[in-house]
């Protein structure tokens, strides 16, 4: 795959002229056979490890998860494959723990010591963020071969330096304001320029999150390497923005529909002060209509949001050999996750590992690999083009992997 604008490799140009014109593009679904029970097992070792040792098996877990989910992804006949140390993975969890307790311990005592803490973050939080990419890409492998991430510090700060400091930085500020403006030993309420700024950051946030998202997402599919081959992303920020007017609309219409039926039930509970069995059902009624709530508040956004990326977003990565084709549907997705959501809250979480697993199978079996040629022979001119996609050393000496 090639650089935004740049002109075809000469083994892309090989590829097409080897390909006959006019002909249909060889379509490669994606399989995913990994079973919830097999998971359960290794899910379950796992939350223990990490409960027993206070969190620091958590790189091991993930290593362990990584290896098994990728193992169990097919693409034309081999399987994925995951290379990651944990002990280098160790570092990221360090590091991400570390922001985290310094914000937390420094806004109990300062708010100046938590705002230069959101800096740090803000600062530090798009190099590592590249770093982790690099490595989680260069420990990735299929057919020997392993991928790559290209794109640059500049292209991560870009894209993320300006939504975090929206995020973050406004609540630092609050917090400098409240802490200014004691009163009888207890923080007081932030002062009006500080409540405007802030509700400025917060609006400049929410209003530019679909622009954020795109930005990031084009950060990440510009940039993912097979030997000589780079992918880009076509899609338009203004879809984006469509997608998240379009969940606005349906989240009011959510709110709309359960508000109808508590007020519903609430009258029929007023009524059933007079009958037992009307109060009886009004109660059982509120029951199931909370719990139907919090699933449309929680699941159907949610779902909505990504199904839809999904099918934008890898439907438009690729290049002129190689590209996806995402068909997720929304109405069998939605089914699932209800299923998914009611069925760990009546096991007491206990079914989290199966639901993952449906999950992730759900979204991968949805998109299929279309290419120009064999894969075969873009395995073949990978290897030759770039010899390194072996394993990208310099990936390794970064050791960081955020869980991005």
């Amino acid at each position: 795959m090639q650089n935004r604008g740049a002109s075809p490799t000469r083994e892309q140009s090989e590829m097409d002229t080897d390909a006959p014109a006019g002909t249909a593009p060889q379509r490669h679904p994606i399989s995913f056979t990994a079973s919830g029970s097999e998971y359960f097992r290794i899910w379950i070792v796992n939350l223990l490890l990490i409960v027993v040792t206070l969190g620091v098996y958590l790189p091991w877990a993930k290593v362990r998860k990584l290896q098994y989910f990728y193992a169990n992804t097919w693409v034309d006949g081999d399987a994925l494959g995951f290379h990651g140390e944990p002990a280098k993975m160790l570092r990221g969890t360090l590091i991400a723990a570390g922001f985290l307790i310094a914000y937390s311990v420094g806004s109990n005592f300062s708010g100046w010591a938590a705002l230069l803490a959101a800096v740090a973050f803000v600062a530090l939080w798009p190099a590592l963020f590249r770093a982790s990419m690099r490595f989680r890409l260069a420990n990735t492998s299929w057919r020997g071969l392993r991928f790559r991430f290209t794109g640059d510090t500049a292209g991560a700060y870009a894209a993320l330096m300006l939504p975090l400091a929206l995020a973050l930085l406004p609540v630092a500020f609050a917090g400098i304001s409240a802490g200014e403006s004691m009163e009888n030993g207890k923080p007081g309420a932030p002062s009006a320029a500080a409540a405007g700024f802030i509700g400025v950051g917060m609006l400049a946030f929410f209003v530019g999150l679909p622009f954020f998202l795109w930005k990031l997402r084009r950060y990440q599919h510009d940039h993912y390497r097979y030997g000589g081959l780079q992918t880009r992303l076509s899609a338009d920020v203004g879809v984006v923005y469509g997608i998240f007017i379009k969940l606005m609309a349906l989240s009011i219409a959510a709110m709309v529909v359960v508000g109808v039926l508590a007020a519903l039930f609430i009258g029929i509970g007023a009524f059933g002060r007079k009958s037992n069995g009307l109060g009886a059902l009004f109660f059982a009624s509120m029951f199931v209509i909370g719990i139907g709530g919090v699933l449309i508040f929680n699941v159907l956004p949610k779902s909505y949001l990504q199904v839809r990326l999904q099918n934008l977003m890898w439907s438009t990565t690729g290049n002129d050999v190689l590209r996806f084709d995402s068909r997720l549907k929304l109405g069998p997705y939605l089914g699932l996750q209800f299923k998914n959501y009611l069925l760990i809250f009546l096991t007491l979480g206990l079914y989290w590992p199966f639901a993952v697993v449906a999950t992730r199978r759900a979204q991968l079996e949805a998109v299929v690999l279309e290419t120009r040629v064999s894969l075969d022979e873009i395995t073949r001119t990978a290897g030759e083009d770039d010899p390194g996609a072996a394993g990208d050393m310099a990936a390794d000496l970064f050791g960081l992997d955020i869980g991005m």
